[in-house]
């Protein structure tokens, strides 16, 4: 495979607007450029690519990324054949071969930590904790080896210390099994139940955590050479066979939710890792089957993300259907309390997803009343505006007809014109509808603060689910990191949100304060306190090795912490 080198030098010598200009007509706006989107119809130009960054976003349908990403949808080819084309013509020496020693390495080094964390597990000494939360929820010895569990040690430098010698630091930082930080690399994963992912040849490409107590609950993998989150499904490996027989897929959220169900018989499960479902992840489903069954719990399902997920799988030509448990159920517990039954009775239940989604509606608006109509019908328009197949246009406007009491015909024509709030949305979202986490990744990939100002008291674990890799990504990349080196580390998903962000045209009128004001907004006292109690981790093992340079500069982090938690509790005392 080709080097991030190689990579980099595409995009730094590639003209973006020439190559794009060839698919959409641009126009100078400002320091950017604008265009009709060519991914939806787009009655309004809302798509905006800058040269400066290498960026292109549409602020309709939400697509976005790099050039290599752009020339692959609108090519529909590869990452690799993008990246050839694009090589041939910046003039780039572009090699790219697909097994070479490098990649034989980087899989050698990915088994060697599924043994090592399976070798965890089995250990009297280290692995009790974990042994017992997996038999307690029903996980015997044989399900360890067969779906490939493990734990991670609780220290800082466990796999560091085993693998290190062995394959190199920096390679075991590329595949994300270590973390650079200011004063060296230390294990990703520490004092985690560890579920590997495999790839469709039964490779472990990328692992998943659970912890104990604590947040993140689960921590995954980054994108690496060997893994892209976004065109991947944890359990597609044990379950194509199934799949393929039946013709049908059940999607589920999580790792516990796919064990449970195949343990269970029911071996045509696979985990979206995440209720953000990609367009390659769509893709590799449709490979395999011809409808899917998604099995969220209840405000999963009914989340922006989730919907969006229902939305393109339609498109991919599946057919889509929504499991709906009984209320704070997931997969895992129906199975648990009714067996296997119960669950294969939840599936034969499954409603299509246009259904669904009009029962979304009218949980959020009365159908009865002028005003109720108005808002499903406005929202009908926006999420309609990227269901590109007709004959589920037309079955979502005979559901939305028989809600709202109106004739079929009208409401295809009114889903079928674009959304009034789509038409007036700004290039991000409007400041009442902002999260604090977005006012701040925005001011961080634009390059307005540098996230060594906001990590003494901030961790990546404080951003939302969706979020997070992009936040990682800026936590482990080198000061000042270009927007192409944070890129390679985030799948289709994040990229398409660093591309939003990063284009965004918000302005803030003082941009300290509007850090500031996002911090003090997304950093709770529960999440300084338990950065506090990291840290204190982290002195004990600096003073162990005598690193006096790093002991120092943790303590600084933690008197920094220490006055920040003190000034949210309103007391001048002294530490609790």
């Amino acid at each position: 495979m080709s080097s991030r080198a190689d990579i980099a030098a595409i995009k730094e010598r590639i003209d973006v607007i020439s190559v794009i200009s060839r698919y959409v007509s641009l126009k100078k706006a400002g320091s950017s450029y604008k265009g009709k989107c060519p991914f939806h119809k787009d009655d309004t130009p809302s798509f905006v690519v800058s040269a400066e960054k290498g960026l292109w976003h549409c602020f309709g349908c939400g697509e976005g990324g790099d050039i290599i990403g752009f020339l692959m949808k609108i090519e529909h080819i590869s990452f690799l054949d993008a990246a050839k084309r694009l090589a041939a013509e910046a003039g780039v020496d572009f090699e790219a071969g697909s097994e070479d020693g490098e990649r034989e390495r980087l899989r050698s080094a990915m088994n060697a930590a599924a043994e090592h964390f399976f070798a965890n597990l089995r250990n009297e000494a280290t692995g009790k904790r974990s042994r017992e939360y997996l038999i307690g929820r029903g996980y015997k010895e044989d399900v360890w080896e067969r779906f490939g569990l493990g734990y991670a040690t609780a220290g800082w430098d466990g796999l560091k210390r085993a693998l290190g010698p062995r394959f190199g630091e920096d390679r075991l930082v590329e595949l994300g099994l270590l973390v650079r930080g200011e004063k060296g690399t230390y294990d990703r994963f520490r004092d985690r139940t560890i579920f590997a992912v495999f790839d469709l040849s039964d490779r472990p490409i990328a692992f998943g955590g659970r912890a104990f107590e604590g947040e993140p609950k689960y921590l995954n993998s980054s994108t690496t050479p060997l893994f892209d989150k976004g065109r991947t499904l944890y359990g597609l490996s044990w379950a194509r066979s199934a799949c393929a027989e039946t013709r049908r897929a059940v999607l589920v959220e999580g790792y516990t939710d796919v064990l449970t169900l195949h343990t269970a018989g029911l071996t045509n499960a696979v985990a979206s890792m995440g209720t953000a479902l990609t367009q390659g992840q769509a893709d590799l489903l449709s490979r395999f089957a011809d409808e899917v069954v998604i099995v969220y719990d209840r405000d999963a399902a009914g989340s922006a993300a989730a919907l969006r997920g229902m939305r393109i799988l339609g498109n991919s030509g599946l057919a889509v259907r929504i499991a709906r448990l009984p209320e704070g159920e997931d997969p895992d517990s129906v199975v648990r309390s009714g067996g296997a039954d119960a669950m294969r009775e939840a599936l034969d239940r499954a409603v299509p997803f246009y259904r669904f989604y009009a029962e979304e509606l009218r949980s959020r608006s009365d159908p009865s009343s002028i005003g109720g109509k108005e808002r499903i019908l406005e929202e009908a328009r926006e999420f309609a505006a990227d269901v590109r197949s007709l004959p589920l246009r037309q079955a979502l406007a005979a559901e939305l007809a028989d809600l709202l009491d109106l004739p079929s015909e009208q409401i295809l024509k009114e889903i079928s014109r674009r959304s009034r709030r789509a038409v007036e949305r700004a290039t991000v979202l409007p400041t009442a509808r902002r999260a604090p986490e977005e006012d701040l990744l925005v001011l961080l990939l634009r390059g307005d603060v540098q996230w060594k100002q906001v990590a003494g008291v901030l961790s990546p674990e404080e951003f939302s689910e969706e979020n997070r890799p992009i936040a990682e990504a800026l936590a482990e990349t080198a000061e000042n990191p270009t927007i192409s080196e944070l890129m390679e580390r985030l799948d289709g998903e994040s990229a398409r949100r660093v591309s939003q962000y990063a284009l965004a045209s918000v302005q803030f009128d003082d941009i300290e304060r509007a850090k500031d004001d996002a911090l003090r907004k997304l950093v709770t006292l529960p999440s300084i306190e338990r950065r506090i109690r990291e840290l204190d981790e982290e002195l004990v093992v600096s003073q162990e090795k005598e690193n006096w340079d790093r002991y120092n500069e943790l303590t600084l982090k933690r008197v920094a912490l220490v006055n920040e938690k003190l000034a949210r509790k309103g007391t001048h005392g002294n530490e609790d």
